[in-house]
């Protein structure tokens, strides 16, 4: 939608200079206050209701010279009529005190008003049906103040949503607002996006869910008031489909995760109260319990936040199909939300119930001794620890050095501070913060035996490898459009495709603006609507249509 203070009819050559009006989309729908008010012939008095009728007969009594006694009558039947506004009746208190040209202005603004409604629902009708070229709807400011009505505007909401284009010219800021708050408001499940570079549009920019600002010859206001600033508005193809599309992968994955490492901690502990009757029993030692979130477990989340992209960017600007990811939600359902959460219950027994059993049975000292309430948490931590950064490792796309680094370092950080602090003689830090002995020598000891690190790889590959087997079956056998993609890098040969290029070639005619297809057939198993392109061919060509075969 565009919303512009320019005139209509250089709005309307705008909008085909920029491809976002069409020669297949004529005749345009057009709502402006020159046609409205004032119609080629008196055709139009056949559809008239009475109330347009009354208002445009009190609008030429109240011409020069007025005629007051017939304006005040005209006035009075019109408000007692269906649909009339409510200042009508408070008309005649102007007419006595001879303020006729502000009467004829609220009469034109009811006229007005009036034939927007049905002009409304005669649009609505036409909409509704199906036209090769789609529909582009042009109004203007006037018209789109009576479309605001709260009587007209879900009307005027639906025939827009139903159009290819909509340009809404000579509009002001406040009603660029209003037109952005109208479709935020109502039409539940979209995200609106705002772009402006002037003063005029930083009502329109704030309205939205998201406002981009351009830096330009306007001024700042626009950029000071947005959520993200561009210098020029080509690059909203990258923010959009690049950047954002990376953006809502991360996130949607980083959520999920967070909540699933967390609840994989706080229920260990939990089970733990319930073997010990609620008596308040601490598994795990104080420092470690608050460094979990700390240093354990959250510089892998944070890089994985800010590094991960599934596909490069060059291949992602090729494929706008893969943007469909985020307009359908794909990453943050509820869903996939509740198998994070589901694997995070079941990770939690088994660290706690594996490591018990497993524990109870074997001993870990030379001394015949079963582990100990502090061996056993420690060894619980541990495979916490290394199960939930494992995880995160099989959920990032991209690798690099830091990745490496990061989900490695975190792990060995783990057992150095495990030994380091586990050796200290009781009272050796200052400030009393180790009198207890409890610590004192649990790592090193259990470090010493196989059975500690045989648990270890048990419970971890016990934990892992149905991630791992479902991820695997998931992506080779039912892949997703991304999927699909990821596998033709990594053999473009075998696919016989260039990734880097796009399947649908765009080419904009000077004269009509159409689309001239060159598609090739792709053949992927699951993917979204979006990758349903049809391609209306001009006038001797044939229909093209690229399709998606659904097989394994």
């Amino acid at each position: 939608w565009v919303l512009t203070g320019d005139k209509l009819e250089t709005a309307i050559n705008i909008g085909y200079a920029t491809a976002l009006l069409g020669a297949e989309m004529e005749p345009l729908l057009r709502i402006s206050q020159d046609e409205l008010m004032e119609p080629m012939d008196d055709s139009w008095k056949a559809s008239a209701s009475a109330l347009e009728l009354k208002l445009e007969e009190a609008i030429r009594k109240a011409s020069d010279p007025p005629d007051t006694v017939a304006l005040d009558t005209l006035i009075r039947e019109a408000a007692g009529l269906p649909g009339a506004p409510e200042n009508l009746l408070s008309m005649h208190q102007l007419i006595g005190a001879n303020e006729i040209r502000i009467v004829e202005n609220r009469l034109k603004e009811a006229l007005l008003t009036e034939r927007v409604k049905r002009r409304v629902v005669v649009c609505q009708q036409e909409v509704a049906k199906n036209r090769p070229g789609g529909y582009a709807l042009v109004i203007d400011g006037p018209c789109l103040r009576a479309a605001m009505q709260p009587e007209v505007k879900m009307d005027f909401l639906r025939m827009g949503i139903k159009c290819k284009s909509v340009v809404c010219c000579r509009v002001t800021p406040s009603q660029k607002a209003q037109v952005t708050l109208l479709v935020k408001d109502n039409v539940k499940g979209q995200i609106t996006l705002a772009i402006g570079d002037g003063a005029n549009d930083v009502s329109m920019i704030q309205a939205a869910h998201i406002g981009v600002g351009i830096r330009g010859k306007e001024g700042q206001q626009a950029v000071l008031a947005s959520d993200y600033a561009l210098p020029r508005f080509s690059y909203l193809e990258r923010l959009l489909l690049v950047h954002g599309r990376w953006c809502y992968n991360r996130i949607g994955t980083f959520v999920c995760y967070f909540f699933y490492k967390t609840i994989c901690f706080a229920l260990t502990a939990y089970w733990f109260s319930t073997a010990n009757a609620y008596s308040g029993t601490q598994l795990f030692y104080d420092g470690t319990q608050a460094l979990y979130n700390v240093f354990w477990t959250s510089f892998p989340v944070i890089f994985f936040g800010i590094l991960d992209r599934d596909l490069e960017d060059k291949i992602v600007r090729a494929h706008p199909e893969l943007y469909s990811t985020g307009q359908f939600r794909v990453r943050f359902t509820g869903l996939r939300f509740a198998m994070f959460i589901i694997g995070a219950v079941l990770h939690s027994i088994l660290f706690f119930f594996g490591v018990s059993l497993i524990m109870d049975h074997n001993t870990i000292s030379g001394s015949g001794h079963s582990a100990g309430m502090w061996s056993a948490g420690e060894t619980m931590m541990t495979v916490c620890v290394v199960v939930v950064n494992i995880v995160i490792s099989l959920h990032t796309r991209s690798w690099s050095i830091f990745h490496v680094l990061v989900y490695g370092l975190s792990v060995l950080f783990w057992f150095a501070y495990e030994m380091i602090f586990h050796s200290f003689n009781p009272g050796f830090l200052p400030w009393g913060f180790d009198v207890d002995d409890d610590m004192y020598g649990v790592f090193p000891t259990l470090a010493g035996t196989a059975a500690y690190w045989l648990i270890i790889i048990v419970i971890v590959a016990i934990a892992t490898l149905p991630i791992l087997a479902y991820k695997y079956f998931r992506e080779h056998y039912y892949p997703a459009v991304d999927d699909y993609w990821r596998r033709v890098v990594q053999n473009p040969s075998r696919f016989g495709l260039d990734p880097t290029q796009s399947l649908l070639q765009v080419e904009v005619n000077s004269d009509t603006a159409a689309y001239s297809p060159s598609v090739q057939e792709v053949s992927v198993n699951h993917a979204p609507p979006s990758l349903s392109v049809s391609v209306e061919p001009r006038a001797g060509e044939t229909r093209v249509e690229p399709f998606i075969h659904p097989t394994p």
